[in-house]
C-alpha cells in the first residue's frame, strides 16, 4: 500500500510538472487583442469636444480595412450622397399670372484606396504607416422655369439677390473633381479583443478642378441671356488631421 501511494504521488507530481512546463504564466502566450489575417475592420469618428458622431471623416466615408496579414492591411473608403429639392410658385389667374419653378440636384461620389503597414507596438497598441489614393466627383445641376423661359445650369446653383433696380446672382454648390495621394500615420489601441480606438493624420497633395459652369437659356424674355462657361482649379499640399477620435471593431 505504501509503495502504491508513493507511486501515485510521483505520477501526480510529474503531471503537474508537465502542465506547468506546457503552460507557463507568460503574458506573451496570452491571446492577442489585435486582428489576425483575413479579418475585416470598420470604424466611426467621435469628436468629444463638440459631441458629434459621424462616419469616417469630413466627407462622411464608410471605411473598411482588410488584414491580409496581422501587420498588413488594405484600406478602402467610400462615400456617396444625393441632394435634390424643388421650389415652385405660380398664380395662373388674372392679368398678372406667373409661373416659377426651380429644380436643383447634386450628386457626390468618392473613394479612397490604400495600404497600411502595422508595427509590433505592444499587446494593445498597433502603430502604422501607410498611403492611399483618393478621388471625389461632385456633379451639380439646376433648371429654372419662369414663364416661357427655361434656364438650364450645369456645374453649380444660381442664387438671386434682388436690389432696388433689379437683381444680381451668384453661383454656389459648384461641381468639382478632386484627386490626391496621402501618406498616413496613426495608431489603433485595443481596449478589448477586436475593439479599438485610434487617431490618424496624413501628409499629401490634392488637385481640385471645378466643373465647367454652363448656362443655357431658351424661350423669350427681356432678361439678358448668359450662354457661356466658367472653369477654374486649385492645388493643395501639406499635413492634415482626421476629424475626431476613431472608434471601431474587427469582424
Amino acid at each position: 500500500m505504501k509503495t502504491f501511494l508513493l507511486a501515485l504521488s510521483a505520477c501526480t507530481l510529474a503531471a503537474f510538472s508537465s502542465y506547468g512546463q506546457a503552460n507557463p504564466v507568460d503574458t506573451a502566450a496570452a491571446p492577442t487583442l489585435k486582428p489576425q489575417a483575413n479579418q475585416f475592420a470598420t470604424e466611426l469618428n467621435v469628436n468629444p469636444f463638440n459631441g458629434t458622431l459621424s462616419l469616417n471623416n469630413s466627407i462622411n466615408q464608410l471605411k473598411f480595412r482588410y488584414f491580409a496579414a496581422q501587420n498588413l492591411a488594405v484600406r478602402l473608403g467610400m462615400n456617396g450622397s444625393r441632394v435634390s429639392n424643388v421650389s415652385e410658385n405660380s398664380n395662373p389667374y388674372g392679368t398678372n399670372s406667373y409661373r416659377f419653378k426651380d429644380e436643383r440636384s447634386s450628386t457626390t461620389i468618392g473613394m479612397n484606396l490604400g495600404v497600411e503597414k502595422h508595427f509590433t507596438g505592444t499587446k494593445r497598441l498597433s502603430p502604422y504607416l501607410g498611403a492611399d489614393f483618393a478621388i471625389v466627383k461632385k456633379s451639380t445641376e439646376q433648371e429654372i422655369n419662369e414663364g416661357q423661359v427655361t434656364t438650364t445650369i450645369t456645374g453649380g446653383w444660381r442664387e438671386f439677390t434682388p436690389y432696388q433696380n433689379g437683381y444680381s446672382y451668384t453661383y454656389h454648390e459648384r461641381g468639382y473633381t478632386t484627386y490626391g495621394i496621402n501618406l498616413v500615420t496613426g495608431f489603433d489601441f485595443y481596449m478589448a479583443k477586436n475593439f479599438f480606438f485610434g487617431y490618424e493624420m496624413n501628409f499629401g497633395f490634392s488637385q481640385k478642378s471645378m466643373e465647367e459652369l454652363e448656362v443655357k437659356q431658351t424661350g423669350s424674355s427681356n432678361s439678358p441671356s448668359e450662354n457661356g462657361n466658367i472653369k477654374n482649379s486649385s492645388f493643395s499640399f501639406g499635413p492634415s488631421l482626421m476629424n475626431g477620435v476613431r472608434i471601431g471593431y474587427v469582424f
